[in-house]
C-alpha cells in the first residue's frame, strides 16, 4: 500500500536533503541498496552526497576469505575487499555519489578497530555535513546494529540525523516499519517512537537505483537479487510508497535518554 503521508509532508522531507550528505553504510552495498533512488534524486538538485563505508575490510590483506566471500568466488580478505570497492565505485558514480571507506573489518574479519576508533573515524568524516543518514531499520545484521547503535549512544556532533530502512532485509523479511517502529537494537537509545517517511522519486531516479546495484554483481545471487529478484524488492518498495527515512526530531551529542 503506498503511503498516505501529504505530499508537503514528503517535499519537506526532501528538502532536509541539501548541501553535504553523508550517507553512512555498514558494508559496500548497504546504501545504494537502501537509498539509492533518494541518493540520485538528491544529487541531482544539487546536494553533495557521499557514501561513508565502514566495514570495507582491508584491500591488502592476505587472510582467507570468510564463508561469504568464498561462496561469491573470493579467495582472500584482500581480493574480496578490492573487487566491491571497485563494484561500490561504479555503483555510487551511477547515482552521482562520492565514495568513501574505512579500512575497518567486518564481522567475518578482523575489526582492526575499537569502539572508540570506530566513532572517532566516523565522525571525523562526517564532520560539517548538513545531513547524516545511518541504518535504522529492521538492523537484524550483527554489523549493522552495531554500528549505528555505537553511533547513536556516542553521538554524532549535532548534525541532521536520519534513520533508513535497509534492503535488501526487509524485503526478505516482508516487514516494513509501521509509523512508530523502532528496530529492536536501538529501543535501550530511542525510547519514543519514529515517523517513517517515503520518499517517493521519479521513474528516473528508480531506474538509475536498479542499474547502480546491478554493479555489485559478486553479492546479488547470494542475496537472491538476480534478476527477478532485484525486480521485486524495486516493485515493492514502489508500492509501498519509496524508500523510508525517519528523521530524529532532536539531537545532541548523545542520544541517550532519547525521547
Amino acid at each position: 500500500m503506498k503511503t498516505n503521508l501529504p505530499v508537503d509532508l514528503i517535499d519537506r522531507a526532501r528538502n532536509q536533503l541539501r548541501g553535504r550528505v553523508i550517507v553512512v553504510s555498514p558494508h559496500l552495498d548497504d546504501a545504494i541498496m537502501s537509498l539509492g533512488s533518494t541518493i540520485a534524486h538528491a544529487a541531482e538538485g544539487g546536494a553533495k552526497v557521499e557514501v561513508l563505508t565502514v566495514f570495507t575490510d582491508v584491500a591488502s590483506s592476505d587472510a582467507p576469505a570468510s564463508h561469504w566471500d568464498r561462496q561469491c568466488g573470493f579467495l582472500t580478505e584482500g581480493w574480496a575487499a578490492s573487487a566491491r570497492r571497485e563494484e561500490d565505485r561504479k555503483a555510487c558514480s551511477i547515482v552521482g555519489a562520492e565514495p568513501r571507506w574505512l579500512n575497518f573489518g567486518s564481522e567475518c574479519y578482523e575489526r582492526h578497530g575499537s569502539d572508540e576508533e570506530i566513532w572517532s573515524a566516523v565522525t571525523s568524516v562526517i564532520r560539517g555535513a548538513e545531513t547524516v543518514l545511518i541504518p535504522g531499520f529492521p538492523l537484524v545484521h550483527a554489523d549493522h546494529a552495531y554500528l549505528s547503535e555505537l553511533l547513536l549512544r556516542k553521538g554524532l556532533n549535532g548534525q541532521r540525523v536520519g534513520l533508513y530502512v535497509e534492503q535488501p532485509y526487509a524485503f526478505e523479511m516482508k516487514k516494513a516499519p509501521g509509523s512508530p517502529a523502532v528496530a529492536a537494537a536501538l529501543k535501550p537509545i530511542i525510547t519514543g517512537s519514529l515517523a517513517w517517511t517515503h520518499m517517493r522519486t521519479a521513474r528516473i531516479y528508480r531506474r538509475a537505483k536498479a542499474q547502480a546495484v546491478r554493479c555489485y554483481r559478486s553479492q546479488l545471487f547470494h542475496l537472491g537479487l538476480r534478476n527477478l529478484g532485484l525486480q521485486r524488492m524495486l516493485w515493492r518498495e514502489t508500492v509501498q510508497g519509496g524508500e523510508a527515512i525517519a528523521w530524529l526530531p532532536c539531537f545532541a551529542n548523545s542520544m541517550e535518554g532519547f525521547e
